[in-house]
């Protein structure tokens, strides 16, 4: 459930690609990446809207970056072209919500991040759209939470809560 990976994983996508006169980014190795800021070919800090693409040329991710880090909104798709994943960046780091989608559109999971880690209340839903676990974390662990079983609402232990943790 931790997208601060996707995070990573952006990078890492990042760092195969090439930029085009739209300054879309396209799946060749012409950037690179150092301390976690990409470049473009002539070694400049990437700006503005970059785009990847699976090789069927559907769109894999669209994030805003600022000075090679992902700052604005980030959309991550399937290589069918189903939107995956959605969400804010600052510097690089998740903030506000992050949404996870299921192919059929609806949320999977609804995570809320302060400055780069998750914090508050955090949403799980079922296929169809309904509430199946809510976590609330508070400076980094998992204070409270419940899941709904057949219907049914049953609290998480602290035992249960710690696998929350990150």
């Amino acid at each position: 459930m931790r997208i601060a990976i996707l995070a990573l994983g952006l990078i890492c996508m990042f760092s195969a690609c090439k930029e085009n006169d739209n300054n879309e980014i396209y799946n060749e190795n012409n950037t690179s990446v150092a301390d976690g800021v990409v470049y473009n070919i002539d070694e400049k800090p990437i700006n503005g809207l970059y785009k990847t693409y699976y090789p069927n040329g559907n769109v894999k991710m669209a994030v805003y970056s600022h000075n090679g880090r992902p700052n604005g909104i980030g959309k991550f798709y399937t290589e069918r072209g189903k939107l995956a994943y959605e969400g804010v960046f600052t510097d690089g780091v998740p903030v506000g919500t992050m949404y996870q989608y299921y192919s059929n559109g609806k949320v999977h999971n609804e995570l809320h991040y302060t400055d780069g880690q998750l914090d508050g209340v955090q949403h799980v839903y079922d296929k169809k759209g309904e509430l199946s676990v809510e976590v609330i974390i508070n400076n980094g662990k998992a204070i409270s939470g419940y899941a709904v079983v057949n219907g049914e609402k049953r609290e998480f232990t602290e035992e249960e809560l710690e696998k929350f943790n990150p």
